[in-house]
């Protein structure tokens, strides 16, 4: 009996034995958009004396209770899609014409010699947004992982983002928050057979994602053209060590120094002062109080006085946390004046403006004034120097010589006019010169002057050799 037993178990584990069983496997329960499509995985098995019966003429059809919703021999390709082999026994199917009501579904395998029903177990199909009186329903939310976010800053993190497929022929579309970089996306097939898309990003968190939203949304494509979307979101816990603001300033008035020293970091800093290398505490000396701006900014104020702050004194703010510490001196770095000092300080300035102003205004006018003075010219290679003045006359005294007047020598005329004579003596010469003086007297002066003719004067000037 024994051995009897033995070896109907050994035939049993044989390929194609007979032993083996008609059943299929199916999932219990799809959830689809009404308007989409729904893909149904699905297997079977049958016995082992039927296998040559499973041939290329076997079809599938799908039931709801007793009545046929899909038949995969008759059907057109718009109403169904069968993926599966049948002679593979693979009995996945795309239905592209969803129910109007939630349904259970068997499936029957029909062959030429073959017909077989398997009653259990059975799938449903769930059909969200079914009814026209109500808003259309949401697609399946994705699922985001790591669920919650808790990272130090500069590391680098992997997000996974997966949306069920229910409908093959239109997969979800998964998108992340805009500027986190760029994502790959593959499907996978899970062990009750039906298909997920998931969409991997890998990104770089700094303290700027701290307290903000990740999210990633997959949006359903339907038959009509219509879209559906549902979305998951996490929100980023980061830590970073403290950091001293810009905003960190010092004023004075006649009596003291006010000094403030804001810090950011995640877990929220603490902030020490030090003055000449000495720690301070609040007291009736040194006034010390703190203003926290959210969960990362801390804001410390200490007030001075001006007998405190010696010459060369040093005020330091340090600020640290679990992750590190920071130090930055303040009174030097920053500092404004207030009060009377502010004023002394733009007088001054304003001062110096107008000095500077004056300056330029001199300058531009003592070079005026030498660019309009005439030029004296040499009279050739046989003497070096210069006319250097007029001989006082008579005639050239008794010329009044306005601003309005003008001195105009002609070059020209002087050099054809020159004649070198030699004196009496006999050791030089002298040249005689004619410059032309040009009158612009009023009409009244020039009728006084009638005695020079066209209002010329001739002057001749002598020039040693």
């Amino acid at each position: 009996m024994a051995a009897a037993l033995i070896l109907l178990f050994a035939v049993c584990l044989l390929p194609g034995s007979l032993c083996r069983e008609f059943k299929v496997i199916l999932s219990q329960t799809i959830e689809v958009l009404s308007g989409s499509c729904v893909t149904v995985p699905c297997s079977f098995d049958i016995k082992g004396d039927h296998d040559k019966e499973l041939d290329n003429t076997c079809t599938a059809k799908w039931f709801i209770i007793k009545e046929t919703g899909f038949d995969s021999k008759t059907a057109t390709p718009e109403e169904e899609k069968l993926l599966g082999n049948l002679t593979n026994k693979d009995c996945t199917t795309t239905l592209n014409m969803t129910p109007f009501d939630n349904s259970t579904y068997e499936f029957r395998l029909e062959c030429l010699s073959l017909n077989y029903s398997f009653t259990e177990p059975t799938v449903t199909i769930v059909v969200k947004g079914k009814f026209r009186c109500v808003p259309p329903a949401d697609p399946p939310r994705p699922t985001l992982s790591p669920s919650t976010l808790e990272v130090r800053a500069g590391a680098s993190v992997t997000l996974s983002c997966s949306a069920p497929a229910p409908c093959l022929s239109l997969p979800p579309h998964i998108t992340w928050t805009s500027g986190l970089g760029d994502s790959q996306e593959t499907m996978k097939e899970l062990e009750d057979k039906t298909q997920v898309k998931t969409s991997v990003l890998n990104v770089t968190i700094s303290r700027l994602h701290h307290k903000k939203e990740i999210s990633c949304t997959a949006a359903y494509s339907k038959g009509n053209g219509d879209t559906a979307s549902a979305v998951s979101t996490l929100t980023a816990v980061v830590s970073f060590p403290p950091q001293i603001l810009h905003s960190s300033i010092c004023t004075t008035t006649p009596s003291e120094v006010t000094c403030s020293c804001e810090t950011e970091g995640n877990p929220l800093p603490t902030v020490y002062w030090y003055l000449n290398g000495t720690c301070l505490s609040h007291s009736d000396t040194f006034t010390i109080s703190t203003e926290a701006h959210g969960d990362t900014i801390l804001k410390s104020i200490i007030t001075l006085s001006q007998s405190d702050m010696k010459h060369r004194s040093i005020l330091v703010c340090n600020s640290s946390n679990s992750l590190s510490s920071i130090s930055q001196e303040i009174n030097n770095n920053r500092h404004k004046q207030q009060g009377p000092a502010t004023l002394t300080v733009i007088i001054l300035v304003g001062l110096l403006l107008v000095i500077c102003a004056l300056l330029v205004i001199i300058g531009i006018r003592t070079k005026a004034a030498h660019c309009s003075s005439p030029k004296r010219q040499s009279t050739g290679g046989t003497s070096s120097a210069a006319l250097s003045h007029f001989e006082s006359s008579t005639e050239a005294n008794e010329l009044n010589i306005t601003e309005e007047e003008a001195v105009y020598m002609n070059i020209i005329q002087i050099r054809q006019a020159d004649v070198l004579l030699p004196t009496s003596g006999g050791d030089g010469a002298v040249i005689y010169s004619t410059v032309m003086v040009k009158s612009k007297r009023n009409k009244q002066q020039q009728q006084q002057q009638q005695q020079h003719e066209d209002g010329n004067a001739v002057i001749y000037s002598t020039v040693m050799l």
